[in-house]
């Protein structure tokens, strides 16, 4: 019975640690996402700066 209560506190965390690292993923996926956003618009001023 030893084993199986091992098991299932390691199913227990593993299954926090995928629910933290899914968290930590869509953070990093928003700040990209910001970024390429800025990136955009920043192209955006360039192109339109050298057509003057």
């Amino acid at each position: 019975m030893g084993t199986y209560f091992k098991l299932q506190t390691d199913i227990t965390e593993l299954k926090s640690q995928q629910e933290a690292q899914s968290r930590v993923n869509e953070i990093r996926l928003k700040v990209l996402e910001e970024q390429v956003a800025l990136l955009q618009e920043q192209m955006k001023e360039v192109t339109i700066n050298r057509t003057k």
